[in-house]
C-alpha cells in the first residue's frame, strides 16, 4: 500500500513564465510617451574592419635592394600589413578610428605621410581588402569607400582583375598557370560583353559554376569585394602580441585581471623600449566551445600604462562578457608614434586621456555605452532627435566661435527715446489797403523717437516632458493642472495655436510621433509651450518660455 505523500494531497501550482507575469503587471502601469528618437553610439568604427591599400604610383618604382617606401609608411600605421607583390601593401587601420578619425582622415594622414617621404602612392581604403586594392588600382586619388564594397567596386572596369590577380602571382613561379587561366575567363567575359565588376557580381552564381567552376566563382567574389582569405600579417614586421594557455578555465573577472596584468606587463615595457603608444586593443578569448569572443578596443589618445589598459578590458568584458569560460587568452596592440603633449599657460588644463578613457568606459559599464558621450542633434522635424558620440573634449582655442549674436546688454528689453517737438513758424505781417500783406513761414516738423530694443526669449526644456491634466474648451486649452510642486498651473488666459507635427509613421520602431504644440499664457503669468500626444491621448509641458 503506498501512504500519499504532501504533493498528492494539494493542488498543483500552475508554471508561469516570466513573461506572463510580466504581461499581468503591464496591464496596471500608466502608458508612457513614446522616447526621442535616439540613435546610440556608431559601432562601425569600433567593430567594422577597415583596411587601407598603398599602391606604388606608375614614378616611384624602388629597387630591388631598397625597401618600398609604401611598405615603411604602413609599418608606421599598423602592424597588421601583408604585402601583394612589390607595388602593393594592405593594412589593417579599423583600430585608428578612435585616434585618427573617420575613414576620410585616415586616408588624408596616409597622404600626408607619403608626401612627406617624397612617394608616389595611392591610397585606398573600404571594409574589405579586396575592394581596398580594387580601387587603387583604378583610382589615381585617394579613394575612401565606406560604405558597401559591391557598390564601390561595381563601376570598375575588368582590367582591374588581371592586375589583382597579377599581384598576387608576383614572386610565385608556379601561379603562371593559374594566372593565365583567370586570364583566359576575363577574355571570355569581355567576348559576353561584360565591361564592369558589377556585370560580373550580377551574373547567377550557378550557371557561372556549371560553365567555369570553381574559378569562375572565385573571379565573381572578386568582383564583389569580397575577401576569400583573412589577412595575414607580414613575419617581418614586429608585433606586440602576448597570448596565455591556461591550466584552469576562467568564468570570473577577477582571476582574469590577473591574467590581464601578467600579459599586459611585458607589452607595455616593449612599447615604452620603441617610444610607441597603443592606438587599439585587440583582445581574442578562446572559449571551452570552441567559439573565440574578440573584442577590439579604440583609444582616444596613444597610451602604454599596463594599469590604464587592464582596466579598460575588464570595464569592456563588463558590459559585453563572453558567453563561456575562457581557455586561451591572446592580447595584441597597435602601435603608434609616442604621445607628444605641449601644455599652455593660458588655458585651463584638462584631464589625461588616461583617466578619461577610464572614465568614460566606467560610465559605459554602468549605464551602456549607448547612453554615454556627447549629444549630437539630428537632421530630423523630431523634436528633440539625437545621437550620441564619443566624448572628445576640445581645447578653448579648437572651440568654434558662436554663429548667433549676442547681445551686449542683458535680456530685458531698453524703452525707446522721444522724439523732439518741432518750432512753431512767424506769423505774416498785414496788408496795407490795396497791397497784399506777407505770408509767415513755415514751422518745423519734430523729430520721431527710437523704438525700444526687445528683450531675448529663452526656452527653457523639460526633457523628458513632464505629464500634466488639461481641460479643454471647445478644442483648445483651457485649464492646466500638474501634481509636481513648483511647476506652472492654472486657468489659460491666452493660447496660440495648434502647429501639428508628425512622422516615421512608416516605421514605428524608430519612434514615431504625431502632436498638436500649443503655447500658452496662464494666469500664473508664465508663458508655456504645452503638445497633445496624439498617439498616447496624452498632455505634456514640453518648456517654458523666460
Amino acid at each position: 500500500m503506498r501512504i500519499p505523500s504532501y504533493d498528492d494531497l494539494t493542488r498543483p501550482i500552475p508554471d508561469i513564465s516570466a513573461r506572463e507575469t510580466f504581461d499581468e503587471i503591464a496591464k496596471f502601469l500608466p502608458r508612457v510617451d513614446p522616447p526621442p528618437e535616439v540613435r546610440p553610439a556608431a559601432k562601425a568604427a569600433d567593430t567594422c574592419e577597415l583596411y587601407a591599400c598603398l599602391r606604388h604610383g606608375p614614378t616611384t618604382l624602388p629597387l630591388h635592394s631598397q625597401t618600398p617606401p609604401h611598405f615603411l609608411i604602413a609599418r608606421d600605421f599598423s602592424p597588421r600589413i601583408e604585402r601583394h607583390g612589390t607595388a602593393c601593401v594592405v593594412l589593417d587601420v579599423s583600430g585608428l578610428g578612435r585616434l585618427l578619425g573617420t575613414p576620410q582622415t585616415i586616408g588624408a594622414e596616409l597622404a600626408r605621410a607619403g608626401a612627406a617621404a617624397g612617394a608616389d602612392v595611392r591610397i585606398a581604403i573600404a571594409r574589405s581588402q579586396t575592394a581596398a586594392r580594387l580601387l587603387s588600382i583604378a583610382h589615381p586619388g585617394p579613394a575612401i569607400a565606406a560604405g558597401e564594397c559591391a557598390a564601390a567596386v561595381a563601376w570598375l572596369p575588368l582590367e582591374t582583375l588581371r592586375v589583382l590577380i597579377e599581384d598576387d602571382a608576383a614572386g610565385d613561379g608556379k601561379a603562371t598557370a593559374r594566372v593565365k587561366a583567370a586570364v583566359d575567363r576575363l577574355d571570355t567575359f569581355r567576348r559576353w560583353g561584360l565591361t564592369t565588376l558589377g556585370e560580373i557580381a550580377a551574373l547567377p552564381s550557378t550557371e557561372l559554376s556549371e560553365r567555369m567552376g570553381p574559378q569562375g566563382l572565385a573571379l565573381q567574389q572578386c568582383a564583389c569585394g569580397i575577401d576569400r582569405v583573412p589577412l595575414v600579417p607580414d613575419p617581418g614586421v614586429p608585433r606586440f602580441l602576448q597570448s596565455m594557455e591556461l591550466e584552469w578555465p576562467i568564468d570570473a573577472l577577477e582571476p582574469l585581471s590577473f591574467v590581464f596584468a601578467r600579459l599586459l606587463e611585458p607589452l607595455s615595457l616593449a612599447l615604452e623600449r620603441a617610444d610607441r603608444g597603443a592606438a587599439a586593443l585587440r583582445l581574442e578569448l578562446r572559449l571551452v566551445d570552441r567559439t573565440t569572443h574578440t573584442r577590439v578596443l579604440q583609444l582616444p589618445a596613444a597610451m602604454r600604462d599596463a594599469k590604464v589598459l587592464r582596466t579598460l578590458l575588464l570595464l569592456d568584458l563588463e558590459s559585453h562578457p563572453p558567453s563561456a569560460s575562457i581557455d586561451i587568452v591572446t592580447i595584441e596592440i597597435d602601435p603608434v608614434p609616442g604621445r607628444i603633449v605641449q601644455y599652455s599657460l593660458l588655458e585651463r588644463a584638462l584631464p589625461s586621456p588616461e583617466t578619461l578613457a577610464t572614465l568614460t568606459a566606467r560610465l559605459g559599464a554602468l549605464v551602456g555605452d549607448s547612453r554615454c558621450g556627447s549629444p549630437v542633434l539630428l537632421d530630423t522635424w523630431r523634436p528633440d532627435g539625437f545621437e550620441m558620440t564619443r566624448f572628445a573634449p576640445a581645447s578653448s582655442s579648437q572651440l568654434p566661435a558662436p554663429s548667433f549674436p549676442v547681445p551686449a546688454s542683458s535680456s530685458s528689453s531698453t524703452p525707446g527715446t522721444l522724439g523732439t517737438l518741432g518750432t512753431l513758424g512767424t506769423p505774416g505781417t498785414p496788408g496795407t489797403p490795396g497791397t497784399p500783406g506777407t505770408p509767415g513761414t513755415l514751422g518745423t516738423l519734430g523729430t520721431l523717437g527710437t523704438l525700444g530694443t526687445l528683450g531675448t526669449l529663452i526656452l527653457r526644456r523639460f526633457r523628458p516632458p513632464i505629464a500634466i491634466r488639461v481641460t479643454s474648451d471647445r478644442g483648445r486649452p483651457g485649464h492646466v493642472a500638474i501634481d509636481r510642486r513648483g511647476m506652472p498651473g492654472g486657468r489659460v488666459e491666452r493660447a496660440a495655436g495648434p502647429w501639428r507635427t508628425s512622422g516615421a509613421w512608416w516605421n514605428p520602431t524608430s519612434g514615431a510621433w504625431d502632436r498638436d504644440e500649443w503655447d500658452v499664457a496662464l494666469s500664473d503669468g508664465p508663458i508655456c509651450r504645452l503638445f497633445f500626444d496624439r498617439i498616447t491621448e496624452c498632455w505634456f509641458l514640453e518648456a517654458i518660455l523666460d
